[in-house]
This record gives structure tokens, C-alpha cells and sequence, in this order.
């Protein structure tokens, strides 16, 4: 029982020497790549650099004793911070007070949605954001917070709008660039870019940080003109109760559930993606969003802001050689040894910030995936424009926006798709025996007097028409007097609605007035239900059903039935 309500215990039965090692090894990895990189993702959701580094501290370690995956680095992520910042700035001035106590209770928010919808069962909501909505959002959103940085990155302030506005103001502006500001910017892009090649598992941006700070403090560069960060507060958090308003609470409730069920689509993404068949342990979703909300709202208690999992870290956390949660437990406890014992080292050395921007461009670089947008036009093109019109919309409105219509039309192709679905004619093939797509197949036999087709979907009110409307046309097809069967095929029919049902009652009336019967095979066990549960079922009539295409044909030719036995049988067992 204890398991099912702390599955990081699990992690702890038969814990050893070997895995210890490999756990304090990752945990030391994950926590060189959570220093700089949440500094930075704190700047981009407009609030201070240490609130990156509080983030990284409670939300881990509730995780780490509630979540079922030990393959994820959960912290601040770059689209989260981005949804932040875009939804807060609205209500208050990025790192004035307001802002900041807006952050925390959004985080207190976010926990409590994602806590609830876990409570409820809504594990499911992830399936609703299709792969080519998430390519077309994520792949948006790194532009976006790649230009987001370039104020950092040229030492100009200004340029607001949507991405396309903020690089035109910025190379109108190019006269007013803080040309050593950019120096430093390009040469630390470069100092992580060209070593990567032949150290990949060197943690770049933590000794870019450890050699900028040198730099600066040696040459003062901020009396350049250079920007800083001259202090972090020494110490952790002190655990208060977020404030906020009615009001307040209200305005946050749109930012609150799209970081909510975005954070939880992007750490479940991640999750299926680690997950392995031969995995001992395999991946809640209900228990993923309860661990989750609940490591959001406990962070909320210590200033964090809202935290999911992270695509590289989490990868870096596997790579590392991470076994168990105990490694984020590792990188905790050395994010809370850098707080209390060395963020008196940024007075003396400041850190600039054209690093952090560096740091975060190249973070998020990963996150535009140009390879897969490339495969998917070659795939599908339909796929494709369904991808293009979520990137665009999301450049050219904003994530919030842009991520609200990839919702809409990942829903508007679910109903696409359930209302149109595949619907085929069949003939016979080799000898009579196999019946397949008509349009797929050479030599398909097809006889005029028997019209046989599949419906490949749930039959209910939102496809009858289209049923009804393939159905007939197939129909007005043969020559008039001479079809005398209509055999369709249920197969892949797992459930039928009341007004499907009425549907075929009223197709059933139709033939009967033109002199044809109709049959349904392989129906299985629930629609079986479904029809016999029903006035159709004693309105078809006993010999209208059967278990396979050829028996319907053995009866209309022959009158043989085996209907008693099989195809008429009902019951939960299904």
C-alpha cells in the first residue's frame, strides 16, 4: 500500500553500493547543468536568479518520494518560464513585488490543478496533444526565448511584441549595441559549442559561469557597461504561505492551467520516451500528475516557481547513469551547500548576465527540431501543415495563444477522424475466402448481387451520415434489381450509440422496401451487447448476424447458419 502512495520507495528496496556510486555520480552531473540553467530560466520568467536555484531544492525531492519514473530531472524548464512570463507580465511588472508574490501563488495554483486533475483520473489528457502540435509549439517557443535573450545578449533594452517585431527592433538598433556585452556573448555560445564535440559529458555552462565570474570580479567589468548580477541572497528560503486575492486568483487561472497541463504533457512526453519494455517499474500517469501538483504546491511554501521535467536534463540524468530518484535527492543537497555557503562569492566576482543568455540560447536550441520537421513533410503533409500552422500561430501570437489553438486543432482532428473515418468496399480474394479493400488489391472478386463493406471506427451520432452517405453511394453503384445482400463488416466497430442504432433501423426499413437484406459480421462481445439490448436486435431478425463474412455468404447462398452457436452470444465477459 505504501508503495502505490510513495513509489519512490521502490527505488529503495535492494538498494546498493554499485547503485549508490552511479546515483552520487548523475546527481553531481544533473545539479553543474541545474545551477546555470535555472539561474537563467528564473531571468526568463522575469523573476531573480535565486529563484531558479529555490526551485531546484523542494519540488525534486517531493518528487523524488511520489513520481513512478526515475529517468526524469525534474526543475525549472525553459517553457515554462516562457508561459510565466507571458502570463504575468499582463498583471505586473516582471521582478517588481507584485510580480513576485503573483509567481509564487501561480505555482501554488498550478500544483493544486495538476493535484486535482490526477485525483480525478485525467491522466488520459496527454493523449489529446498530438506529436505534431507539440513539434510545432516547443519548436516556436525556442525561437521565441532565443529572442527573448537578445536584449542580454546586445545590452539593449526594449523591443516587445512577437518575435518578428523584437528582431527588427533589434537590428534597427544595431548603433545602440553594447558591442562588449555581445563580445562576451558570442565568445561563451562559442566556448560551449566547440569543446561539446570532443567533451560531451563536460558540464560547459557551469564553467562558463565559474570562468565568467573570475573575469568580471578581476576586471570589473561592469563598470564597462557590462550587466550583473552582483548578489544572491546566502541561505534557503524561509517557508511562508503564498498571499493572493480573489482577483488575483482569478486573472491567473488561464496562465495557471496551461503551465499546469503543459508542464504534465512535456513530463509525460518524457516519461514514455525513457520508458523501455523491459523497465521493472512502468509509468502512472494519474500518480505522475498527483506527484507533480503536489511537488509544485509544497514548492510554492519555499518561493519556487513552477517546475516540470526537463528534455536535456533528463537525458543527461540517464545518460550520467542515474538509477533512482536519489540522484535528484543528490543534486539537491548541492544546490542547498551553494546556497548556503557560496553565494557570498557574487559580490566579489558578479556574474554576467550575457552568460546566462548564452546558456539558455543554447539549452533551447535542442528544443527547435528542424530534423523532425523535415521527416514530417515527407511523412505526411497533412501532419505537416497541422505542425506549421501551431509554429506559426505560436510566433506570431505568443505561446499561450499559439499553444490554445494546437490544442484546438489536435481536437478538431480527433473529431475529423472519428466523424470521417475509413470506410471500404470489400472483395474476395484467393479463392473466396479473404475479403480486402477493393482499392488495395489486384484481382479482387466483387459480386454484383452482394454488397460487402468495413467501417473502421465507433459507430455513433457524429459519423451515421457519413456511414449512411458511403453506404448508399456504394449502392446506387450496382445495377438496378440486381443486389440482393448488404453484408457490413463490424470488425473494427467497438462500441455502437443509441442514435447508430436507429440509424441502421431505419437503413434496415429501406432495404427490406427495395427487396434486400442486411447482415453484420464479426461483431465483437460489446456490440453484440449494443444490438441485442436494443428493439434492433429482434427487429433484424435471428438470421442476420454472423461470425465471419463467408458464413454470411454460405447462408445467402445456401441457407447454412451457425448463428445459434456463436455470432448471436451476448454478456459482460465480452
Amino acid at each position: 500500500m505504501l508503495h502505490k502512495i510513495f513509489p519512490g520507495l521502490i527505488w529503495l528496496e535492494g538498494y546498493r553500493g554499485e547503485v549508490f556510486k552511479s546515483d552520487f555520480l548523475s546527481g553531481i552531473t544533473i545539479a553543474a547543468m541545474l545551477i546555470p540553467q535555472s539561474m537563467g530560466y528564473a531571468l526568463v520568467a522575469g523573476l531573480p536568479a535565486q529563484y531558479g536555484l529555490y526551485a531546484c531544492i523542494v519540488p525534486p525531492l517531493v518528487y523524488a518520494l511520489l513520481g513512478t519514473s526515475n529517468k526524469i530531472s525534474m526543475g525549472p524548464v525553459a517553457l515554462d518560464s516562457i508561459l510565466i512570463l507571458t502570463g504575468l507580465s499582463a498583471l505586473a511588472e516582471p521582478g517588481s513585488d507584485n510580480y513576485l508574490e503573483l509567481a509564487i501563488a501561480l505555482t501554488l495554483m498550478v500544483g493544486l490543478i495538476q493535484f486535482a486533475l490526477g485525483m480525478l483520473k485525467f491522466g488520459f489528457i496527454a493523449n489529446f496533444l498530438s506529436y505534431p502540435v507539440i513539434l510545432g509549439y516547443t519548436s516556436a517557443a525556442a525561437i521565441i526565448i532565443m529572442g527573448s535573450q537578445l536584449d542580454n545578449m546586445l545590452g539593449v533594452t526594449g523591443g516587445g511584441g512577437n518575435i518578428f517585431s523584437q528582431v527588427f527592433y533589434f537590428i534597427q538598433s544595431i548603433d545602440n549595441w553594447h558591442w562588449l556585452t555581445a563580445g562576451i556573448g558570442l565568445a561563451g555560445l562559442a566556448f560551449m559549442i566547440y569543446p561539446k564535440r570532443f567533451f560531451p559529458n563536460m558540464p560547459s555552462g557551469l564553467i562558463l559561469l565559474v570562468i565568467g565570474m573570475f573575469f568580471s570580479g578581476l576586471w570589473n567589468i561592469q563598470s564597462y557597461g557590462v550587466d550583473v548580477i552582483a548578489s544572491i541572497p546566502q541561505g534557503l528560503s524561509v517557508p511562508r504561505v503564498p498571499t493572493i486575492s480573489m482577483s488575483q486568483m482569478t486573472a491567473l487561472i488561464p496562465t495557471a492551467l496551461t503551465v499546469a497541463l503543459m508542464g504534465y504533457v512535456g513530463s509525460m512526453s518524457i516519461c514514455k520516451a525513457q520508458e523501455k519494455p523491459t523497465d521493472k517499474f512502468r509509468v502512472r500517469p494519474n500518480q505522475e500528475l498527483i506527484s507533480v501538483g503536489i511537488a509544485n504546491f509544497f514548492g510554492a511554501f519555499f518561493k519556487a516557481f513552477p517546475v516540470s521535467a526537463s528534455f536535456s536534463r533528463s537525458a543527461a540524468f540517464v545518460e550520467a547513469g542515474a538509477l533512482t530518484q536519489l540522484s535528484a535527492v543528490i543534486s539537491s543537497g548541492v544546490i542547498v551547500i551553494v546556497m548556503l555557503f557560496l553565494t557570498p562569492v557574487f559580490v566579489r566576482y558578479p556574474l554576467p548576465k550575457v552568460l546566462l543568455a548564452a546558456i539558455i540560447i543554447l539549452s533551447v536550441a535542442s528544443l527547435f527540431k528542424y530534423g523532425q520537421m523535415k521527416a514530417l513533410f515527407k511523412y505526411n503533409l497533412y501532419e505537416f501543415m497541422l505542425m506549421l500552422v501551431t509554429f506559426s500561430l505560436t510566433l506570431l501570437l505568443g505561446v499561450q495563444q499559439g499553444l490554445l489553438a494546437g490544442v484546438a486543432l489536435s481536437i478538431l482532428k480527433v473529431i475529423y477522424n472519428t466523424a470521417s473515418p475509413h470506410m471500404t468496399e470489400l472483395g474476395s480474394i484467393q479463392g473466396g475466402r479473404l475479403f480486402r479493400n477493393v482499392n488495395r488489391f489486384d484481382d479482387v472478386f466483387i459480386r454484383d448481387d452482394i454488397l460487402i463493406f468495413r467501417f473502421d471506427a465507433p459507430l455513433y451520432f457524429a459519423n451515421k451520415d457519413y456511414f449512411v452517405e458511403n453506404l448508399y453511394r456504394w449502392m446506387k453503384q450496382r445495377k438496378d434489381g440486381v443486389l440482393t445482400s448488404v453484408i457490413f463488416d463490424a470488425e473494427a466497430v467497438n462500441s455502437m450509440d443509441i442514435t447508430a442504432i436507429l440509424m441502421l433501423k431505419k437503413i434496415i426499413d429501406n432495404l427490406k422496401q427495395q427487396g434486400i437484406k442486411l447482415y453484420i459480421t464479426n461483431a465483437i462481445g460489446p456490440v453484440r451487447d449494443d444490438l441485442n439490448n436494443s428493439p434492433l436486435g429482434d427487429y433484424m431478425g435471428e438470421e442476420s448476424m454472423f461470425t465471419t463474412i463467408q458464413n454470411a455468404i454460405d447462408y445467402i447462398d445456401h441457407g447454412i447458419s451457425d448463428v445459434n452457436h456463436i455470432a448471436l452470444q451476448t454478456g459482460t465477459k465480452g
